[in-house]
């Protein structure tokens, strides 16, 4: 893979992201105080997927690299760990993706009722936040290659 076709990838999974975060932001409102569990189930889905689209550049970032991310039980920590290790991802934002990827666990292995909204909430509330650092770091990592 070439350097342009890695940023054409980070670019269409930033898009995908993008729309998937407009449509999390059309029904998720700050000083709403309570939603239904069918709402609460799609805020949370719409957070794995962002989530994974942010786990899918770190992947495509360090096959770039040559590094061993190959599919096994563990696969998720370790494109994560290794971002981190290599400088993709600072450590204060390793941290919190690491919340999203416990996040996304827990949500994958629960009921949704399981799930404690103000968990959820905090995640979403920092959303716009972690994911215009994440494209920084990203962006400023590809400058590097």
């Amino acid at each position: 893979m070439s350097i342009e076709e890695l940023k054409k990838q980070c670019d269409t999974e930033f898009g995908n992201i993008d729309k998937i975060m407009e449509e999390l932001f059309t029904l998720y409102r700050p000083d709403k105080a309570e939603y239904p569990l069918g709402e609460q189930a799609a805020i949370a889905a719409f957070l794995v997927n962002i989530y994974s689209g942010a786990e899918r550049i770190l992947k495509q970032m360090l096959l770039f690299d040559k590094l061993d991310v190959q599919d096994s039980p563990e696969w998720h920590e370790k494109v994560l760990r290794k971002s981190s290790e290599i400088g993709i991802l600072p450590p204060e934002l390793f941290q919190v993706l690491s919340n999203y990827l416990a996040f996304r666990n827990y949500f994958i292995y629960n009921y949704i009722f399981n799930i404690k909204w103000e968990n959820m909430k905090a995640l979403v509330d920092a959303l716009h936040d972690v994911v215009a650092k994440f494209k920084t770091e990203v962006n400023d990592y590809i400058q590097t290659i």
